[in-house]
């Protein structure tokens, strides 16, 4: 199976995900950059798909909730546009990540998880949930 990077794209911080040979998503640490930064981003997200030697990128598609395109999903579209221009042969798939962010809190408090905890994970189990959706839809597909 392919492997993947998942993306969960904010204003300061990069949540990160990655899955294995196998199709199992695991959590990287999020990264943090100054407000509006994304030249950082960026750098941090080559950097990590030349350590993992991927080149397949899921990022999240911040969607209005009745479907509409958001100020997050211009974000993330420029974003895509911005790694593409840099590495052309990039396969960049955009995935819809409503209720994410909801998602992964929700997981998180039903396991225990301190305020604290959540907010400095949160980015990276909404990326791995991005990931998982987009794999599944995946296996769907072929299963069809």
């Amino acid at each position: 199976m392919k492997r993947y990077i998942g993306l969960d794209l904010g204003t300061r911080t990069l949540g990160v995900a990655v899955s294995d040979v196998i199709g199992i998503v695991h959590p990287r640490p999020e990264f943090r950059f100054e407000k509006n930064c994304y030249r950082l981003a960026m750098q941090h997200v080559f950097s990590l798909l030349d350590q993992e030697q991927i080149e397949d990128i899921v990022l999240g598609n911040p969607l209005n909730m009745d479907g509409s395109i958001s100020e997050g999903s211009l974000r993330s579209e420029r974003f895509k546009n911005a790694l593409l221009i840099e590495r052309p042969n990039l396969h960049i798939f955009l995935q819809d990540e409503r209720l994410t962010t909801v998602a992964a809190e929700t997981e998180m408090i039903q396991f225990g998880y301190s305020r604290k905890r959540r907010k400095s994970v949160i980015d990276s189990s909404a990326a791995c949930i991005i990931l998982e959706d987009f794999l599944s839809s995946l296996s769907r597909k072929e299963n069809s």
